[in-house]
């Protein structure tokens, strides 16, 4: 049993701390919370994945419970719900389809006396580019999406888009990803360095991706447009990053294959920590996803290193980008090679112009600090209602046991 204190005790529940999109943006608001009003915890469904210990650095408490692969289980739900019997929370916080349905599950056999919030974090272009248990993930999400206190989504297009599924759109808030402009910013320093360790001369122009591998993310389509651009302009260099981006990768083999001329010129980093010094080291950001993107974090994270983008039309990101990059509407090799080639040909002043624009608005609509304190006061909010029901029922009592003292004594 917990220590009663004045500060809102809220527990996180979470698929998997991998340094994806969810985990780090758990990982930024539990860095940026009010630890004086707000006392967090996280419960992984999966393995730590080497993302508990940066959690546990910053003295917040994380449960590994290795059940992300078999949610159904009553067993694991019973751990999952012995557990929260004795952390006790005011409020409890799902993350992602399967973390949402397990804080419901594991709340309703507590009989429901927590406030609880999903968190959703992806588009819905199309149901059937899920796997199978994504599907079933979201179809049981939707019909309980009435029963949560709130469902916050990250991007508008994804409210839209789940609402069209069938999710309830009474409980929907929108809280859009938050960014530390102090680790993401220029720096000079970086860019050289990353340059330098990649032998890319220094006159060379540099476009880049960051993201995993994964069909969503359309690397063919980046790796074709360069090979376009690496026909006429052979001073240009590729930077992929991410998870299973490297040589090793068969379906990359592949693709690589059909592109000879363009590997002297390509570097595959694989998965790195470095992010910020990355994204630093590109003249121009590329985002080639065709689906799945809620609101795209590596987006706003090289914008905030005054890097301008240029990225498909998918999930939130036009609205991030907004006038300081440029959104391509025709999803083609071509297209992306040719809106590539303006960008050199416009000249190294203002495409620095641009990158100042874009850093600037990151830093006026999505600062880590701002969005924090969203996620805070959707939490006050939902326990001030249960502690002003609970007195109203307690004042409710208090005068049906005076009015029985009353008649007794008139007896």
């Amino acid at each position: 049993m917990r220590k009663k204190t004045s500060q809102i005790y809220v527990v996180h529940i979470i698929t998997s701390l991998a340094a994806d999109g969810a985990g780090t943006m758990l990982y930024r608001i539990l860095a940026h919370t009010n630890r004086s009003h707000y006392y967090p915890v996280v419960i992984s469904l999966d393995d730590d994945n080497g993302g508990a210990d940066k959690i546990r650095a910053h003295g917040i408490p994380v449960h590994c419970l290795n059940m992300a692969n078999s949610l159904t289980s009553g067993w694991h739900i019973l751990r999952l719900v012995r557990l929260l019997r004795e952390l006790e929370p005011d409020v409890i916080q799902g993350w992602m389809y399967h973390g949402n349905l397990a804080a419901s599950i594991a709340n309703l056999a507590l009989s429901n006396r927590h406030p609880v919030f999903w968190n959703i974090r992806q588009s819905l272009y199309d149901i059937t580019l899920e796997s199978t248990a994504m599907q079933w993930a979201i179809r049981l999400s939707a019909k309980r999406s009435g029963k949560p206190t709130g469902i916050i989504y990250n991007a508008y297009r994804a409210a839209e888009q789940h609402a069209d599924f069938g999710f309830k759109e009474h409980n929907a808030h929108i809280i859009p990803n938050g960014f530390d402009t102090h680790v993401f910013a220029p720096n000079a320093y970086s860019r050289e360095t990353i340059r330098h360790s990649l032998a890319i001369p220094e006159e060379a122009f540099v476009i880049g991706m960051v993201a995993n591998y994964h069909p969503m993310k359309n690397h063919a389509l980046f790796l074709e447009a360069a090979n376009l651009l690496n026909k006429h302009q052979k001073n240009v260099h590729f930077i992929l990053t991410g998870r299973e981006i490297t040589h090793e990768n068969r379906e990359i083999q592949q693709l690589l294959k059909r592109f000879p001329a363009l590997q002297a010129n390509l570097h595959l980093t694989g998965e790195r920590q470095d992010i910020p010094a990355i994204l630093n080291a590109l003249d121009v950001f590329t985002l080639t996803s065709s689906y799945g993107e809620g609101f795209s974090n590596v987006v706003g994270e090289a914008m905030a290193c005054g890097v301008a983008c240029i990225a498909t039309d998918v999930g939130d990101v036009p609205r991030i980008i907004g006038n300081t990059g440029h959104i391509l509407r025709d999803a083609s090799p071509s297209a992306l090679a040719f809106a590539w080639l303006e960008w050199i040909n416009a000249g190294a002043t203002w495409r620095d112009e641009q990158g100042q624009r874009a850093m600037q608005r990151i830093k006026r609509h999505y600062s880590i600090h701002n969005i924090a304190h969203q996620y805070q006061e959707l939490y006050a909010s939902a326990t001030q209602e249960i502690r002003t029901s609970e007195t109203a029922l307690a004042h409710v009592g208090m005068k049906k046991f005076s009015s029985n003292i009353s008649m007794n004594r008139l007896a």
